[in-house]
C-alpha cells in the first residue's frame, strides 16, 4: 500500500498538499457504503434476528447475491476508473487540493504511476500521492512541449550581451541558432512565444547581419590591397631583373673587347695606333 511521509518543522508535523489531499479521499471514502460495511450489516442482522421467527435461508441467499452483485460492481467501478487514470501515466497534469488552512494550492507536474487505495485512485507526482479526483487539468506532450520550447527561447535571449555589444566570434553561432530554430517551429509553438521576445531576436540578428556586412567589406579591401601589393612588387622584380640583364650584357661586351685584343698580339697583329 502506497504511503506518503510527512516532515517535522519545529517540532510539529507539517503536512502536504499530497498528504491533505490523501487524508480528504480516505475520509470520504470512510463515510460511503463499501463491501465491508455490507458484510457487517448481515453479520449483525444474523446474530441480532429474531429466535421465533429466524431469517429464512433464502433471504440469506438472496442478500448474499446482492452483496455478490454489490462487490462485482464496485470490482468493476475501481477497474473502470484505474483504466480511465492509467491513460495519464507520463503526462503532465494540474492537481488542485485544499488544504487544513482552508487554502486552495495547484501542484504541477508528471504522473508517474496511479495506485489505488480506499477505493480510490492517486497520482504519483514527484513521489508525493495525490487523488486523482482533484486534477484540474491534464496537458497535451505538444502544450507541455511548447511551452518548454517558449522558456528555452526566452533564456538564450536573457544570457545574450546587450545588441551592442554582441560579435561575430563570440555571439555569431548563437543568434544564428536562435534564428534556425524560430524558423523550424510551426504557428501553433511560435504562439506560446513572447512578442518582445521575437522582437528582440530580430534587433540581434539585424545587428549581426551589420557586422557580417562589415567583415565582409574589412576582408575584401585587405585582399585587393594585397593584391595590389604584389603586383608592385612583381614590377619591382622585374625591373630589377631588367637592371642585372643589362649589367651583365655590358660586362659580357667589354670582356668580348679585351678577347679580341690578346688574340690579335698572340698572333703578331698589330693593330695601327692614331697617327696625326
Amino acid at each position: 500500500m502506497a504511503s506518503v511521509s510527512a516532515s517535522v518543522k519545529n517540532g510539529e508535523i507539517v503536512t502536504s498538499a499530497s498528504q491533505e489531499s490523501l487524508s480528504s479521499a480516505r475520509n470520504t471514502t470512510s463515510t460511503g457504503m463499501d463491501k465491508d460495511a455490507f458484510l457487517q450489516l448481515l453479520v449483525a442482522q444474523m446474530k441480532y434476528q429474531d429466535p421465533m421467527e429466524p431469517t429464512s435461508n433464502t433471504e440469506y441467499i438472496a442478500q448474499y447475491a446482492q452483496f455478490s452483485q454489490v462487490e462485482a460492481l464496485n470490482n468493476m467501478s475501481q477497474n473502470m476508473e484505474l483504466s480511465r487514470y492509467s491513460s495519464f501515466v507520463g503526462k503532465e497534469v494540474v492537481i488542485s487540493s485544499e488544504g487544513s488552512d482552508g487554502k486552495t494550492s495547484e501542484v504541477r507536474g508528471f504522473v508517474d504511476y496511479v495506485t489505488f487505495e480506499g477505493g480510490k485512485a492517486y497520482f504519483s507526482i514527484e513521489g508525493n500521492l495525490y487523488a486523482a479526483s482533484d486534477m484540474v487539468t491534464a496537458i497535451s506532450n505538444e502544450y507541455s512541449n511548447a511551452e518548454d520550447i517558449a522558456k528555452d527561447f526566452a533564456k538564450t535571449l536573457k544570457d545574450l550581451p546587450p545588441v551592442d555589444s554582441i560579435t561575430i566570434k563570440d555571439n555569431g553561432n548563437t543568434i544564428t541558432n536562435l534564428l534556425n530554430a524560430y524558423d523550424s517551429l510551426n504557428s501553433y509553438q511560435k504562439g506560446f512565444l513572447d512578442d518582445g521576445d521575437v522582437e528582440s531576436m530580430n534587433r540581434y540578428v539585424e545587428k549581426l547581419n551589420e557586422l557580417l556586412i562589415a567583415a565582409a567589406n574589412e576582408a575584401a579591401r585587405k585582399a585587393a590591397a594585397e593584391e595590389e601589393g604584389a603586383e608592385e612588387t612583381e614590377e619591382a622584380e622585374e625591373t630589377e631583373d631588367a637592371a642585372q640583364a643589362a649589367d651583365a650584357a655590358a660586362d659580357n661586351a667589354g670582356s668580348t673587347a679585351e678577347e679580341m685584343a690578346e688574340n690579335a698580339a698572340a698572333e703578331g697583329l698589330v693593330i695601327p695606333e692614331d697617327r696625326e
